[in-house]
């Protein structure tokens, strides 16, 4: 895929599984997509990991970080990676042990609050060297987008870009 998005001349996004080496193989431009799993950017217990984060961004190949709230398949779910699937090269990419489940809960634990998650937004683009930072979500009360705009005028912090994912 990254081949392809390469010869194309546009950037596919990782999903929320972390950054394959697959997909850094062919040099494309990628959207590194971070769910409440911190995948490729965790500690130990799952807990986000700044210095596992700039290693993985400084990447020239990843151009964007997108915080991924929600998605239109699976609004206010978060995502399993069963035991049998979790393959010892899945969970190096990941950063999980491998044959275990793998949980990306459908909240983050980096941030609580709309404007707890727009500081977090900022360490991305810090950390990132100033990379294009967003965050992807399916919006299903509109209350809870216009909670973010109050975030972003509060604190001053505006995404480069949000991604609305169907519902």
């Amino acid at each position: 895929m990254n081949l392809g998005a390469k010869i194309g001349g546009f950037a596919h996004s990782t999903g929320e599984g972390g950054v394959s080496p697959y997909q850094l193989e062919n040099n494309g431009d990628l959207i590194w997509e971070i769910g409440a799993g911190y995948f490729d950017c965790r500690t130990k217990i799952g807990l986000f990991c700044e210095e596992a984060f700039a290693a993985t961004a400084s990447h020239e190949n990843i151009r964007m970080v997108e915080i991924k709230l929600s998605q239109g398949a699976k609004p206010g779910h978060g995502g399993i990676l069963p035991a049998t699937k979790n393959t010892t090269e899945i969970a190096d990419i990941r950063g999980v042990e491998p044959y275990t489940t793998a949980l990306s809960l459908s909240v983050h634990s980096a941030f609580a609050t709309p404007v707890e998650m727009m500081v977090f937004l900022q360490k991305l683009r810090d950390l990132s060297g100033g990379k294009s930072t967003g965050f992807k979500l399916c919006v299903g009360r509109p209350s809870e987008f216009i909670s973010l705009c109050q975030a972003m005028i509060r604190t001053g912090i505006r995404p480069v870009y949000i991604t609305v994912d169907g519902a």
